[in-house]
C-alpha cells in the first residue's frame, strides 16, 4: 500500500500541525486541502517496513500476481484455442464416463487413459502422465464422439502454472528447475523444499503487505473520507500517492485473502489458526485402507459402493491407480450441494479412493450433518476455490481479475513515490551542502 505518506508534497509547500497548506496565487482564495496525519515513531516504522519490505520481494510478488490473474481463465483460454474439443450434443441417453473410458481405450490405447472428468459439457478422458501436459481426449457424450486429443492447456498456461502454482517445480512442465526442488532443513518444516518455502513466504509477505498497508493508510476518524480521495491538479507525486494508497485499502480484503489462502497451500500454521479460532473445525485426512486380498472389483463395482455411501451425490471424476495390481485404487471425486471447484477442470470436492481388492475405502467427505458448519467449509476445499475463484462462473470472476492486477498498479506508484521521495532528499542534502560551503 503507501510507500510513505508525507505530510507535504515536494516543491509545493510546507506542513503545520499536521496539515499541508499551499501558498496560494495572487487574488485567489486559499483552498482547505485534505488533512495529513503526522507520524509518530511506531507508524514511521510501519512505513519503513512496508516500503523496504515490497521493494526487496517486489519483482516476485508482482510475478506470483499476474500470472495468478492470468490462470484465473486458464480453463477459458484453453477453450478458445481449441472450441472444437468443447463442442456437445444434447440427448436424453448420454453416454456414461465408463463408457467414454471405454470408447478411447479402444480407439486411443497409445495415450493409456486413466480416467475421466466431468467438465462443462464434455468428458475429459485423461491420458497417463504425472504432470498436466499428457494427452487427454476430449468427449462428447452425447454422440459418444471424440472431439480432439491433446494437452488439457497449452503450454504457455502451463507454464505459467509451474511459476504461479510451483515455483517452477513441476517435473514435466514448461520451465521445471530441479534445483527449486531442494530439500531444506526440518526447521523449515517437513518436507519444504526451495519452492514450496518461497510460495508460502509470497503469502506470509502478501498478509504482511495488507496489514501494514492498511496501518499506515488509517488516516485518522476525523480524515476518514478523506483518505479516498486523490487530490488532482497538485502533480504526479500526489496523484500517484494517493492512488497508492486508495487502491490499497480497497485491495486490501482480497490481498488478505490471497495471503492467507497462498500460504494455506504450504503451511500447516493457516488450518491451525482456522482450527484454534473455531474448535474442531479442521480435522485430519482420513488414513488409506489395507490393500485387500480379494479378488478385483471392477469399476462399475467401486462406483456403485461410493454413491451408495454417498447418497444424493453426483459422480465428477475417476482415476484408476494400477487397480490390478496389489493395493490398487479407484479414486472419485463427487459433489453434493456447493461445490467450490464446479467451475474448475478437477470438480468435485469429496474425495473416495476404494481398494481394488476389497480393502476398504478412505473416505474425505465434507458436508456431513454431524460436522460443525465452519469444518465443513474449510474441509470442502472452499479457500482453495477461493484462492482460484472456481466458487464462481467467469463473468463474476472479473472480479477476482481486476483485483488480482491491483500488485501490478501498486508497484508502479509505490516506487514513483518512492523515486520522487528519494530524489527531494538528495535536492535538499545538496542544498545544504551548498549552502554550507557558500558560508
Amino acid at each position: 500500500m503507501s510507500s510513505e505518506l508525507l505530510t507535504s508534497q515536494p516543491g509545493t509547500g510546507g506542513s503545520r500541525n499536521g496539515h499541508t497548506h499551499l501558498e496560494p496565487a495572487p487574488g485567489k482564495r486559499r483552498t482547505r486541502l485534505r488533512a495529513r496525519r503526522t507520524h509518530g515513531p511506531i507508524n514511521k516504522w510501519w512505513i519503513r517496513t512496508h516500503r523496504w519490505t515490497s521493494l526487496a520481494l517486489g519483482l516476485l510478488f508482482l510475478a506470483e500476481a499476474v500470472t495468478g490473474a492470468v490462470l484465473l481463465y486458464g480453463n477459458d483460454i484453453a477453450r478458445v484455442l481449441h472450441p472444437q474439443r468443447y463442442a456437445s450434443t444434447p440427448s436424453a441417453t448420454p453416454i456414461t464416463p465408463v463408457a467414454a473410458l471405454a470408447l478411447v481405450q479402444a480407439a486411443h490405447p497409445e495415450i493409456n487413459p486413466t480416467g475421466v472428468q466431468r467438465f462443462e459439457d464434455i468428458y475429459l478422458v485423461r491420458g497417463e502422465g504425472n504432470g498436466r501436459d499428457q494427452t487427454d481426449a476430449f468427449v462428447d457424450p452425447g454422440t459418444g464422439r471424440i472431439n480432439g486429443l491433446g494437452p488439457e492447456l497449452p503450454r504457455p498456461i502451463l507454464f505459467l502454472i509451474n511459476i504461479h502454482d510451483c515455483a517452477l517445480t513441476c517435473e514435466g512442465l514448461p520451465g521445471y528447475q530441479a534445483w527449486m526442488t531442494t530439500s531444506l532443513p526440518s526447521l523449515f518444516g517437513k518436507g519444504a523444499t526451495v519452492g514450496g518455502y518461497l510460495l508460502g513466504l509470497l503469502g506470509a509477505l502478501t498478509i504482511f503487505l495488507a496489514i501494514s498497508g492498511a496501518i499506515v493508510w488509517w488516516p485518522g476518524l476525523r480524515g476518514l473520507v478523506a483518505g479516498f480521495v486523490v487530490r488532482r491538479g497538485r502533480g504526479p507525486y500526489a496523484r500517484d500517492l494517493d492512488l497508492h494508497r486508495l487502491v490499497g485499502i480497497v485491495a486490501v480484503p482480497f490481498l488478505l485473502m490471497w495471503g492467507i489462502t497462498g500460504a494455506a497451500f504450504y503451511y500447516q500454521w493457516p488450518a491451525q489458526v482456522y482450527s484454534a479460532l473455531l474448535p474442531g473445525a479442521v480435522q485430519d485426512v482420513r488414513e488409506a485402507p489395507k490393500p485387500g486380498t480379494g479378488p478385483m472389483l471392477t469399476l462399475e463395482q467401486a462406483q456403485a459402493q461410493v454413491l451408495a455411501a454417498h447418497p444424493g451425490a453426483e459422480f465428477d471424476a475417476f482415476t484408476l491407480d494400477k487397480p490390478a495390481e496389489p493395493g490398487g485404487t479407484y479414486s472419485f471425486r463427487l459433489h453434493q450441494g456447493f461445490d467450490p471447484y464446479h467451475y474448475w477442470n478437477y470438480a468435485g470436492s469429496i474425495f473416495v479412493s476404494v481398494d481394488s481388492h476389497g480393502g476398504g475405502m478412505q473416505d474425505y467427505a465434507p458436508n456431513r450433518p454431524e460436522d460443525p458448519a465452519a469444518q465443513n467449509l474449510w474441509e470442502t476445499g472452499f479457500y482453495y476455490g477461493l484462492h482460484f475463484g472456481t466458487v464462481v462462473s467467469p463473468i463474476p470472476r472479473l472480479i477476482w481479475l481486476v483485483f488480482g492486477l491491483t500488485p501490478v498498479l501498486l508497484g508502479i506508484t509505490g516506487v514513483t513515490v518512492w523515486l520522487t521521495k528519494s530524489r527531494s532528499a538528495r535536492n535538499r542534502k545538496r542544498r545544504r551542502r551548498a549552502a554550507a560551503t557558500g558560508s
